[in-house]
């Protein structure tokens, strides 16, 4: 099975004083040791943890920047964790995609995320609610 986490999932897996950690942890290292499984991740996504776990703003306290990123380092080392190059088609459908669904604003990143999923065949795993706007989107909320 392919996986495409959001970032929301890596952060409930490291950020442990989360209630969502445990489950967001136990789910992400069953999947990085099945065989059968394989998950992508795309640079906004791996931005996107950076920039909201070491935010102080958001997290009392914030993940530390060198703990951020070893967890990412670790993370993308990982054999069963490929990052997906997108094209400059992937644009294109993205914008085709927010017109489509009314998707706009906040809504932006969610689109590239559901276009991504959609293209490589993989299952989105989040907790945004806001996916469930797309019938033919596989999801997985594993919490």
């Amino acid at each position: 099975m392919l996986y495409l986490p959001d970032s929301n999932i890596l952060i409930y897996a490291k950020m442990t004083g989360m209630e969502e950690h445990k489950a967001a942890f136990a789910w992400l290292n069953t999947i990085l040791n099945d065989a059968d499984s394989t998950i992508i991740v795309c640079e906004t996504t791996v931005l996107s943890f950076l920039r909201i776990s070491t935010n102080k703003k958001i997290f009392d306290p914030h993940l530390p920047y060198a703990e951020a990123i070893a967890f990412i380092t670790s993370f993308l080392t990982h054999s069963r964790v490929s990052v997906s190059r997108i094209s400059p088609q992937h644009f294109i459908d993205v914008a085709q995609f927010m017109k489509k669904h009314n998707f706009g604003g906040n809504l932006t990143m969610d689109a590239h995320l559901a276009v991504l999923a959609i293209s490589t065949g993989a299952v989105l795993v989040t907790r945004d609610r806001d996916f469930k706007r797309i019938s033919y989107l596989k999801t997985l909320n594993p919490l």
